[in-house]
């Protein structure tokens, strides 16, 4: 991605402090809510599931600027030049999930009218689930066996399905919690 910032060089930020969080799975640039929409990026990680949103859109101004593609683009880069625990630093809201505390995640593949959406269950029922359109994995295969690389030996079940994912009765739940 080009960019208009100066180049940064990384072995400046050598010497900061770090949480040593392995991220084993990142996945850019997801959208939940109706209005005003929020910009996610989720990152497996070696402790657990973060989910960092970052930017609030709105339908007008948001996506028909196309201020989601630079908000994404930004957060990317801040993620490549210092890692994870800057991300969580400056995003708006940071949600930490362990994996034990996960029941499933699943992964419907889209189709011609809608985006990939990946959804993450609790393994309490009471608990809000947190739901998410992709808007830049064009590759649903390809992420489906990265999350079941992730799943594999934790106790949470990866689904993959077919579909868009809309449930009225489940986004409106979701929508009031």
């Amino acid at each position: 991605m080009a960019s208009d910032a100066e180049t940064v060089d990384v072995e400046e930020f050598e010497d900061l402090p770090s949480t040593d969080i392995e991220t084993e799975l990142h996945v850019h640039f997801g959208m939940a809510g109706s209005f005003p929409l929020r910009l996610a990026d989720l990152f497996f990680a070696s402790d657990g599931l973060h989910i960092a949103e970052y930017s609030y859109i709105t339908p007008m101004f948001g996506l028909g600027t196309k201020k989601h593609r630079r908000e994404a683009g930004a957060m990317q880069e801040v993620y490549d030049v210092h890692g994870l625990d800057e991300v969580l630093l400056q995003a708006d809201t940071v949600y930490w999930l362990n994996y034990e505390a996960i029941d499933r995640v699943v992964l419907h593949r889209g189709g011609y009218f809608g985006r990939p959406k990946l959804t993450v269950y609790p393994a309490d029922e009471t608990a809000r689930s947190h739901a998410f359109r992709l808007h830049e994995d064009d590759d649903p295969d390809g992420l489906a066996a990265d999350l079941r690389d992730v799943g594999a030996g934790r106790p949470l079940d990866v689904v993959v399905e077919s579909g868009s994912g809309f449930d009225p009765r489940e986004n409106v739940t979701r929508f009031f919690s």
